[in-house]
């Protein structure tokens, strides 16, 4: 399978600095690729989110560790435990994405960060944990409008591991979006596709 991989970001406007951070690696038989993004409150969440994917990554391209979504839950609470000392009150979302070369797909999110499949437009896999939602399925252009979508049900926070949920396939291809909700709730569908292709919109 041909994996083609690209990265792109700019600082929101909650924060004095980016707080989204992104790794990919692969190895035989299977491509990884993970987007986190620190929480807006605690000044130090940004680097908490960074060594959650230096951690993810540099497991993941140097061992020979078998792949599932229970061998990744034990290394997330490996690794949240591993944190927890240095980052008592951090807190970020994640999504993880990894695809094998025959093509079987699974994705774990926690948070608001979330995937979709693109072919012209996203079309987006999952609901985001906020309080938006939290007691009823909204669409998620409600989410996207609502205040209380920046209060987080779940994520990956230092003081509870929370399991993230799983999304699997047996047979994915196509274009995928990993997202923050800097882009799926802060730019139209229109300023979307534009900073797909390039072009940075207006802060």
């Amino acid at each position: 399978m041909k994996i083609e991989a690209r990265w792109s970001s700019q600082k929101g406007t909650r924060t004095d600095d980016n707080r989204d951070h992104a790794g990919i690696a692969s190895r035989k038989g299977g491509f990884l690729a993970i987007v986190t993004d620190g929480a807006t409150h605690g000044s130090n969440n940004g680097e908490y989110a960074r060594a959650i994917v230096e951690a993810i990554v540099d497991w993941f391209a140097e061992t020979d560790d078998a792949w599932g979504p229970e061998i990744m839950q034990a290394k997330l609470r490996e690794i949240h435990q591993a944190l927890r000392k240095s980052f008592p009150r951090g807190s970020a979302s994640i999504i993880l994405f990894h695809v094998t070369d025959a093509g079987s797909l699974t994705v774990l999110h926690s948070g608001d960060c979330l995937l979709a499949r693109h072919d012209g437009q996203a079309q987006w896999q999952g609901t985001p944990h906020t309080l938006s939602n939290a007691l009823a399925d909204m669409p998620l252009d409600a989410i996207a409008k609502s205040p209380t979508r920046h209060l987080l049900t779940q994520s990956f926070r230092s003081r509870e591991f929370m399991a993230p949920d799983v999304l699997a396939e047996e047979r994915a291809s196509g274009a995928f979006l990993l997202a923050t909700d800097g882009f799926w709730a802060e730019l139209t569908e229109s300023e979307q596709e534009a900073f797909l292709g390039g072009c940075q919109p207006a802060t």
